[in-house]
């Protein structure tokens, strides 16, 4: 017997992809939201299956004892804005990218966008777009630095770490790599013994890390005062993995040349008062975007139509029990 059509919910709609929505309603009676900020828990009170991205925080309180939502899908590695022991209590079951090693191995829209945030800052192309938008052809004021015949230092030398070290060694630039895992993987990283060390020879810090209690806060103060004169960072990882306040007085004191940030912690309520945000519009030597790493139209293809799949498999499992 077939397994019952279950209600599910698109919570965060634009964009969605076409194809993969048909595919949905092959087997789902689906719904378009949106779902207002704060509403994910009359979501999860009313659907079978709820899918967000990352716009939504599922906190504790927002996940009902008695709700009908039995799978949580989004097409994402990172599950840090949801709680997952209140999930866990509830018997919703998570449709994500967590662990999916092979289908990520041809995602690479994080990686591209680190790439991209590397040369944008060295080659301070934010700033010279805006002096030519307010009517000045300057070239003299933006001598920028190249990647070549630098030292790249990747911080997480997993998926993200490993590609992200094979496209700045296409760069020519010389890879050393961290992680506190035995598997270190071949390739043209040299393996760097600690954090402090990596900062002290690395021109550009590139940070991929799995974000959890054992990361927060994994780069500090005592690491920004190990740093090589001129080096910049770049985050695609998660915001909590830096100490925001240390990276900024970093900056400002001109230990650090420069940042370009893809994350924020406390993100998505992150406004023009926040202390990085503030800091950025009177400093050209911070680059912000808003967690748009992984946001191309192909890897969400990707992403989505691979999400379908799993959360199908689910469904069928559960009413198969």
């Amino acid at each position: 017997m077939p397994a019952p059509r279950p209600r599910l919910l698109i919570a965060e709609t634009e964009g969605f992809t076409p194809g993969v929505l048909e595919t949905l309603r092959g087997w789902a009676e689906v719904e378009l939201g949106p779902v207002p900020r704060g509403g994910i828990g009359d979501a999860l009170r009313d659907f079978d299956i709820v899918w967000i991205r990352l716009g939504h925080r599922v906190r504790a309180a927002d996940v009902p004892a008695d709700g009908r939502c039995r799978i949580l899908a989004l097409p994402a590695t990172g599950l840090d804005h949801l709680d997952l022991e209140a999930c866990a209590k509830a018997r919703i079951r998570i449709a994500s990218l967590k662990g999916e090693v092979e289908f990520l191995r041809s995602v690479r829209a994080t990686a591209e966008h680190t790439v991209a945030l590397a040369l944008g800052l060295l080659r301070r192309l934010p700033a010279a777009h805006a002096s030519v938008l307010e009517g000045r052809w300057d070239r003299d004021a933006f001598r920028g630095r190249e990647l070549h015949g630098r030292a790249a230092g990747i911080v997480g030398m997993g998926r993200l770490g490993t590609i992200v070290a094979g496209y700045f060694s296409a760069f020519g630039m010389v890879i050393s790599g961290y992680d506190p895992r035995g598997d270190f993987p071949a390739g043209p990283a040299r393996r760097c013994a600690s954090l402090e060390e990596l900062f002290a020879e690395s021109d550009v810090i590139s940070v991929h890390v799995a974000y959890d209690t054992s990361t927060r806060h994994l780069i500090t103060a005592r690491h920004f005062a190990r740093v090589r004169p001129g080096a910049v960072l770049i985050n695609t990882s998660r915001g909590g993995v830096i100490d925001q306040a240390a990276l900024l007085d970093a900056l400002a004191e001109g230990r650090l040349a420069g940042a370009a940030l893809d994350v924020i912690d406390g993100e998505p309520d992150v406004g023009r008062d926040h202390p990085l945000v503030a800091y950025a519009r009177a400093h050209e030597n911070l680059v912000l975007t808003p967690h748009i790493a992984g946001n191309t139209s192909d890897s969400l293809a990707k992403a989505e139509g691979f999400i379908a799949a799993k959360a199908r498999r689910m469904w069928e499992e559960l009413c198969s029990g």
